[in-house]
């Protein structure tokens, strides 16, 4: 475990900041996935509300290790573009050791894109989180992107605890 990664699970904040940056970087570029793991518990899963091979829209079930060996090495070796995410809003829901946030996010293809706030795509997530050995971690966090069909709502806009 390095010293570094512990850092940045001590809060809900830097652990949600971290999973995004985490991904971020411009196209063929390595990312540090053992750093992507160790925000996640061992059990954990990310779940995209995509549409899948026919088209049809469905949740579509991922372990760290199944979302670093498909998307995360297609964006290291086959995407032409950068890929990074920034938090733009934030709704936190918060008992005891458990929590649960909706956090709202762009896409960009590149560092000036971001700079010019000329996002490709918004997702909304759903980040379940657990405070358990000194340190939070990342149980499931369910995304799904915003479309005409679906808007954002204002509420998802906000930063709000």
């Amino acid at each position: 475990m390095k010293e570094e990664y512990l850092k940045s699970v001590q809060t809900m904040d830097d652990i949600i900041k971290t999973s995004y940056a985490c991904i971020g970087g411009k196209a063929y570029e390595p990312r540090d996935w053992d750093f992507y793991r160790f925000l996640f518990h061992p059990e954990g899963k990310l779940i995209r509300y995509e549409n899948d091979m026919e088209g049809v829209l469905r949740p579509q079930f991922l372990s760290p290790d199944d979302y670093i060996n498909g998307i995360g090495k297609w964006m290291e070796t086959k995407r032409t573009t950068g890929f990074y995410e920034r938090e733009i809003g934030r709704v936190e829901e918060i008992y005891g050791n458990i929590a649960h946030v909706i956090s709202t996010c762009e896409s960009f293809h590149s560092l000036e894109e971001m700079e010019a706030n000329t996002p490709y795509v918004r997702n909304v997530h759903s980040i379940q989180l657990a405070y358990h050995e000194e340190r939070w971690w990342i149980l499931n966090m369910y995304w799904q992107r915003v479309t005409p069909e679906f808007p954002l709502p204002e509420k998802y806009l906000k930063y709000s605890k």
